[in-house]
């Protein structure tokens, strides 16, 4: 599946796996309350691990994101639920990293004959179709299926129904927004993506996204991190990707009066572009998670633009590394 092709296909994506969830998940039973839960992954899928952790401590689980390079380098230990995923399942590291720990390892996956299936004591398979080389369906797929294991772990219970018609809406509301930013971004020498919460999975994965898609120079920032001097390098050539209601407004409305082209993306129905501020508005989402879902797609929608622009394919990764995939 194409790049551009993901994106469309995500609401339908995520409506399939949604339902094949709501079978699965039930069937897991829940870590005692006292357990600590380590979610694994690498690149896109420890961007998620980032964002549902703080999600799923506020719900009452202890968890706590770990890269899965830290485990498969010998960090072992000190969790009792570990929660790896892999959208393809053939993830070196979190393969490595499951099969280093002796604890109940669950794995979300989008294929039940892998690598990652193979070593676990429980799969939960997205069942969410084909994804692109830069992920699209897989990425926001597993969004969702972590936000669903984390509400059955912790007894909690989100409408998940209206997702795909979110996502729906917000693709289309959100391209005429994205189309104005396209040229600003196409110049700038660096986009900073900033964002906390179950937002930092959206800024670390938008940050990875351009740079695969678009090969755009970005950086991805805790919000208030940003602001203890990571913005200090700011000025009018460069521009920023803002995701939040909190603290976050107030940075996008300081970084556009400094020149640099912002785009916040929120659900504060009080904030309006102005400048150099351009604002992408979501509508509320059922639970934090789901938020997180529509955050990445305007994001999605910048990459699919300035790759259009730059002419490339978006074809997956040019510098491929030949131990970093599993057969």
């Amino acid at each position: 599946m194409r790049f551009h092709e993901g994106i469309d296909a995500q609401p339908a994506a995520l409506e399939s796996s949604a339902a094949a969830l709501a079978t699965t998940l039930p069937r897991l039973r829940p870590p005692p309350r006292d357990a600590v839960v380590a979610l694994v992954g690498i690149g896109a899928s420890e961007y998620v691990a980032r964002g549902a952790a703080p999600v799923w401590r506020s719900w009452g689980l202890r968890a706590f994101p770990v890269s899965a390079a830290e485990l498969a380098d010998g960090g072992h230990g000190g969790a009792d639920v570990y929660v790896g995923m892999s959208e393809s399942g053939r993830s070196a590291e979190t393969v490595a990293a499951l099969e280093s720990v002796a604890a109940r390892k669950v794995c979300v996956t989008n294929d039940g004959d892998s690598p990652l299936a193979a070593v676990a004591d429980e799969v939960v398979l997205l069942q969410s179709g084909p994804d692109s080389p830069v992920y699209t369906t897989g990425y926001t797929a597993t969004l969702q299926a972590v936000g669903m294991l984390g509400e059955q772990w912790a007894g909690r219970g989100s409408d998940w129904s209206a997702v795909p018609r979110l996502v729906a809406d917000v693709l289309r509301s959100a391209e005429p927004v994205v189309k104005d930013v396209v040229d600003a971004s196409d110049h700038a020498r660096l986009v900073d993506v900033v964002g906390s919460g179950a937002s930092n999975a959206t800024a670390g994965e938008g940050a990875l996204l351009l740079r695969e898609a678009a090969r755009l120079h970005t950086a991805a920032h805790e919000t208030r991190n940003y602001l203890h001097g990571p913005m200090e390098t700011l000025d009018p050539q460069a521009a920023c990707i803002i995701v939040g209601d909190g603290r976050e407004v107030e940075l996008a409305h300081d970084v556009a009066a400094l020149g640099c082209h912002t785009l916040l993306i929120t659900t504060r129905p009080d904030v309006a572009g102005t400048g150099a501020l351009a604002v992408v508005r979501l509508p509320r989402p059922p639970s934090a998670l789901a938020g997180a879902v529509l955050q990445i797609l305007p994001v999605q929608l910048l990459g699919r633009d300035l790759a259009d622009r730059r002419g490339l394919a978006v074809r997956g990764f040019r510098y491929r590394q030949g131990d970093t995939k599993l057969d």
